[in-house]
């Protein structure tokens, strides 16, 4: 997947094949293993081409809380490029394939092409939106509601980059999984999947998030998705298919 595609309001064709000009040979990764350990200095930035990463910390007793969920499409490291390391661990959580670009290309395009700089750090930007929604489904979100949000969420970012339909989209997660991005017991997890089930909106099974009714489930979940800026035309479907009003921004564009 070119970068044109994931973000079509931000690249043109042309900026897309140049930067994936950049991109190293690919290498393929098994379903749960590690691709980047916390604290490492690392001297390039991973590019996902195919399949589904995992960001988690822990704590003291290994006890993991996953902080964040990379698809298809995603920088998902760009940050090290200034900070030379990351934080936190990121997992395969299904095959994956990943193509690296050097932390030297970077600091070259940086000054060859600041305009395509600018454009990899919006990106990042938008990263850090999706990480403060995380937040306030911790923070403010109980029960159901957080559960169906980010169900909803998953659908919306696999939808926009056309990886998945309006019936089903594929999430390679399992309920301990589930509960340590909700922040709860596999137990609850295993409760709300029931009632989401029962409510006719969605089930979880073998992978696969099947949608029984998407606009209750958004409803249940309290879900909008102006923080992924998504780009206008999509933006308006993705809201459409939630049954969502048109958000200001996209009123203001018009």
């Amino acid at each position: 997947m070119l970068l044109n595609r994931a973000y079509p309001d931000i690249f043109s064709e042309p900026e897309a094949q140049l930067l994936a000009n950049m991109l190293g040979p690919p290498s393929v990764a098994r379903s749960r293993t590690r691709i980047i350990r916390a604290d490492v200095i690392l001297d390039q930035s991973l590019y996902l081409t195919r399949g589904m990463l995992g960001r988690y910390s822990m704590d003291r007793q290994g006890r993991r809380q996953f902080v964040g969920i990379q698809i298809a499409g995603d920088y998902f490291d760009l940050a090290a490029y200034l900070l030379t390391y990351l934080d936190h661990d990121i997992d395969a959580l299904s095959a994956c394939e990943i193509r690296p670009t050097s932390h030297g290309q970077l600091g070259h395009l940086a000054l060859e092409r600041p305009d395509l700089y600018n454009k990899l750090w919006k990106i990042s930007l938008i990263d850090a939106s999706i990480d403060r929604y995380w937040i306030f489904r911790l923070g403010r979100l109980a029960g159901k509601a957080r559960v169906a949000n980010f169900l909803t969420e998953m659908f919306v970012r696999l939808y926009a980059r056309g990886l998945c339909s309006t019936t089903h989209y594929e999430l390679p997660l399992s309920q301990n999984d589930l509960a340590e991005i909700n922040g709860m017991t596999s137990v609850h997890i295993n409760r709300l999947l029931g009632e989401l089930r029962l409510d006719g909106l969605c089930t979880l099974s073998d992978g696969i998030v099947r949608l029984g009714n998407l606009v209750g489930l958004a409803r249940v979940g309290h879900y909008s998705p102006e923080y992924l800026y998504l780009a206008p035309g999509i933006s308006a479907e993705v809201r459409g298919l939630l049954g969502l009003r048109m958000a200001a921004a996209e009123r203001l564009a018009e």
